[in-house]
């Protein structure tokens, strides 16, 4: 599959929760999307790890409200899917240096 749409364990709103949900697609070298906390993905760049705002809107990651924020999630994945095949290859690889920076970040503070 071209990305991984992560369902992340908890939605609590006091607590940034990262388990190896989120870790998986990273380690794998898929680009992600996070149904997860408001602001976790702010958390993995503090964190020093690299999104995928270059290509597709991560607003949703601000929202606080679950239900905005899992529409504006299905609109991200409605907006990936109007992409080709060669389309998405082509966009694969642009990724690549972001994928090489989290791999190896991922294992310093592993």
């Amino acid at each position: 599959c071209f990305m991984s749409l992560v369902s992340e364990t908890s939605v609590d709103k006091d607590v940034i929760f990262i388990s190896e949900k989120t870790l998986k697609p990273i380690y794998c070298l898929q680009p992600f999307i996070i149904l997860g906390n408001t602001g976790i993905l702010k958390k993995l760049k503090e964190l020093g790890f690299k999104t995928f705002d270059k290509w597709w809107d991560e607003s949703y990651d601000n929202e606080i409200d679950d239900t905005k924020r899992l529409l504006k999630i299905v609109e991200v994945v409605k907006y990936i899917n109007t992409f080709s095949l060669d389309e998405l290859q082509n966009m694969y690889v642009e990724m690549k240096e972001t994928f090489e920076h989290n791999d190896k970040h991922l294992v310093l503070i592993a």
